[in-house]
């Protein structure tokens, strides 16, 4: 019998971050649900971890891969779910009701749908409506966005070129394709993991070129136009964070709450 939902986790040396992610998927309310581990060959207890809850994984590997999108698309291959969820070692789902209440609510439709994310402080809201514009200045959150498994079956795996954005690249081909329906659901379903690779510091530079390979490829003759309308977007919002731009927005809203009253 088919699952509803493939979740795919991947993970290189990451014992104490697995565990709590395999926690946090085996305690979920909804049960309709396969558990696929790809690891990367760990050294460092990963393994055993993996082998404590191996009755409740539908699949795992542990093997040398080519990297985190490789490792993904190896989890892809194996996946039996009509929709995929791919939450990475370290990310957790947020409360032991997440799943049920992100595919129970009245929003739950399309093919490629998205959440919010839950940070230790704070966390990011994503809009409803997306545009090509919005890929040139951010990127949709993959651990928090159930892909309808007919998006690969057209599109194909992620791109393994791209060490690190290639989850950019797999969203705006997805979107540029016209082909799905893109669903935004106003829920933090991940608590993510801020210390991964496209968060890291150490990779600020291979991230921002790859960025750059990946909006060239896929907007063409219109990268150009659409990288003068980022940079524009920047300039404005860096004036209005200056003390004259505070002012001027403070002013505003004073005359606005005396003319109201």
């Amino acid at each position: 019998m088919q699952p509803f939902l493939s979740i795919i986790t991947i993970n290189f040396n990451d014992a104490s971050g697995l565990e709590k992610t395999i926690n946090s998927v085996l305690t979920q309310t909804y049960q309709d649900f396969e558990f696929i581990i790809i690891d990367g060959g760990s050294t460092d207890g990963s393994v055993a971890v993996i082998q404590k809850y191996q009755h409740k994984i539908a699949y795992w590997i542990s093997e040398k891969d080519a990297g985190i999108f490789n490792a993904m698309n190896k989890g892809i291959a194996k996946a039996k779910g009509q929709y995929l969820q791919f939450l990475n070692s370290g990310d957790v789902l947020n409360g032991s009701t997440a799943l049920f209440d992100f595919i129970q609510h009245d929003l739950f439709k399309g093919d490629v749908i998205y959440g919010d994310y839950k940070f230790d402080k704070g966390g990011k809201v994503y809009p409803d409506v997306l545009t090509p514009f919005f890929f040139i200045k951010s990127s949709l959150p993959h651990q928090s966005t159930f892909f309808h498994q007919k998006v690969f079956q057209k599109i194909g795996g992620f791109d393994e070129r791209f060490k690190i954005a290639s989850d950019r690249d797999f969203f705006i081909k997805c979107f540029l394709s016209q082909q799905f329906v893109f669903q935004h659901i106003q829920y933090p379903l991940v608590h993510f993991d801020l210390e991964g690779i496209s968060n890291n510091v150490n990779f600020k530079d291979k991230k921002q070129q790859e960025d750059e390979l990946i909006l060239k490829k896929n907007y063409g003759i219109f990268y150009p136009d659409y990288k003068k309308m980022f940079e524009q977007h920047i300039a404005l919002n860096d004036k209005s964070k200056t003390v004259k731009g505070i002012l001027k927005r403070l002013i505003f809203k004073v005359k606005r709450v005396c003319q109201i009253r």
